[in-house]
């Protein structure tokens, strides 16, 4: 060891290498075949006021883009006075699908959790 000290070193950053790209592409299959299969939605909440809850979940995940208000920023419009342009199932749309630079919600809220999004963005224009 105390001629070659950087071959222990290299070979295990050699393995730890190898090891990445295996779980990587291990990865990557289990992710296509779940693709395939279509991914079940996600369990339907219990919703008692969609336009509280719809709330919620705004305040939780559309903030950090649209800010506190949700005015608007320079990288996501302004999604507090929606009503007269666009309509529950264009929002709805959107949420679901992603729009521009905005994601796609649609694998990972339930639709009924789209649909108080929806009611809640319009409410704020009453």
């Amino acid at each position: 060891m105390k001629g070659r000290p950087l071959i222990p070193f290299a070979f295990i950053a050699l393995l730890g290498i190898v090891l990445m790209v295996v779980f990587s592409a291990i990865g990557q299959q289990e992710r296509a075949g779940r693709d395939e299969e279509g991914e079940e939605a996600p369990e339907a909440p219990e919703i008692t006021d969609a336009i509280e809850y719809g709330q919620g979940i705004v305040e939780q995940s559309c903030i950090s883009c649209h800010a506190n208000d949700l005015g608007g920023t320079d990288i996501a419009p302004a999604i507090n006075n929606l009503s007269g342009q666009l309509s529950e199932d264009e929002i709805v749309d959107i949420v679901t699908n992603g729009q521009g630079g905005m994601p796609e919600f649609g694998s990972s809220l339930h639709p009924d959790e789209i649909d108080a999004i929806a009611e809640y963005l319009l409410s704020l224009s009453e």
